[in-house]
């Protein structure tokens, strides 16, 4: 039996939304479909689709769901790749993972996401995870809108929407699997969207207090664009780029980087890290250390803050979860010891990382386990010997 595909197109923030093309209003059509005028764009599952440029995917949906046929019209968006430098996935296969949801490691191996998926998997472990769970708990005020740029699979917004059940959280990204995967495993209640950067933003004026952007700005071509448009989402409140790559230095995945100077040059006075010296402040509970001009110049990847008045006080609402949230031994161990998915994700994450090579399994800690306030529990979850999972993960 095909699993039920979501094609409601009148939840009330759909309606702030603009065309990419003409910027005008994307009102409801018929199911599944949003209209702008001139043109129908898909919305499957509450996920607008807004890409330019790709006439050919959203044609293949748009048809599919006038011929009131939403399952194909999903496979035609999940197939969706992020350029044509990425192979085609298999139309069967995406089928699969739509009529026969399992897990979430299960969805990434029918939508063929190769390398892709242990960092996705794992993110939660990741030493660039936690720079950004920190560069947020020092930056964003509890209870802000959030907008997320690049959001990939949500592993932030899951985070952020604890606090408001997901209402004023929002994730865009340019592939929809990625938003996808986002809705049926990770945040469901979130607001996402997806569509280019290069194009402007069909989110609206003043719609988030937060604008973040994580692992993600180093890859945008046109950074001013992006920059400029991050600024229109929230003109009043804080704006965020972490783990930007640095261009004088080597990087496992380098996209377009900046030198830590033309970065300064475009994001304005504020706030500057070392990106590592966040993922430190998650790992020890400390507040981040701001890093100077000359300390910016020796660090592989930097974080900015950019917002009114003095940052809130750093806490631990993001990187610890809730009391009583139930916790799961780090899928890496293997027995009592981490089995790595491969080189690259060693050689990348956790060579320099002493929490990741030291990674056991603890002691005296059952199957069953859930967040307390004592010491020896929270530092389990702060170094990642123990996790806060989505259902239906693994």
């Amino acid at each position: 039996m095909n699993a039920p595909v979501v094609l409601e197109v009148e939840a009330p923030w759909l309606s702030g939304l603009r065309s990419p093309v003409n910027r005008r209003p994307l009102l409801p059509y018929r199911p599944g479909l949003l209209t702008d005028g001139d043109r129908l764009w898909p919305c499957l599952d509450t996920i607008p689709y807004l890409r330019t440029g790709r006439e050919a995917v959203r044609e293949a949906a748009v048809s599919a769901l006038l011929r009131e046929d939403p399952v194909t019209a999903l496979v035609a968006l999940l197939g969706d790749r992020k350029d044509a430098s990425i192979p085609p996935v298999r139309p069967d296969a995406v089928r699969a993972a739509v009529v026969r949801p399992g897990t979430a490691r299960r969805a990434m191996e029918l939508l063929d996401y190769g390398g892709m998926a242990p960092y996705l998997l794992h993110r939660w472990s990741l030493p660039t995870y936690l720079s950004g769970l920190a560069l947020l708990e020092a930056h964003a005020p509890a209870g802000a809108r959030l907008s997320e740029i690049g959001c990939g699979a949500g592993h932030f917004l899951r985070a952020w929407s604890r606090e408001r059940d997901g209402d004023g959280t929002t994730g865009a990204d340019l592939v929809f699997s990625m938003l996808w995967l986002a809705r049926q495993y990770v945040c469901p209640r979130a607001r996402l969207i997806c569509f280019d950067t290069e194009d402007p933003f069909p989110l609206a004026e003043d719609s988030a207090d937060v604008v973040l952007s994580h692992d993600s700005f180093h890859y945008f071509r046109g950074k001013s664009h992006v920059l400029a448009q991050m600024r229109r989402l929230c003109a009043a409140g804080t704006l965020l780029v972490g783990h930007a790559h640095n261009a004088d230095r080597p990087n496992h995945s380098p996209g377009l980087p900046l030198t830590a100077e033309e970065y300064q040059g475009l994001l304005g006075p504020g706030t500057c890290y070392d990106d590592a010296a966040l993922t430190t402040a998650a790992l020890t509970g400390l507040p981040p250390r701001p890093a100077d001009r000359e300390a910016l110049r020796e660090a592989d990847a930097f974080a900015f803050a950019r917002g009114p008045g003095t940052p809130p006080s750093p806490s631990a609402r993001l990187v610890l979860p809730a009391p009583g949230t139930p916790l799961r031994a780090n899928p890496l161990l293997h027995g009592a010891v981490p089995r790595w998915p491969n080189g690259k994700f060693e050689d990348e994450y956790v060579q320099p990382w002493p929490y990741l090579r030291g990674l056991r399994r603890p002691e005296g800690i059952g199957a069953d386990v859930a967040m307390d306030s004592s010491p020896r529990l929270e530092a389990l979850v702060r170094e990642r010997l123990l996790l806060d999972l989505p259902p239906r993960w693994l």
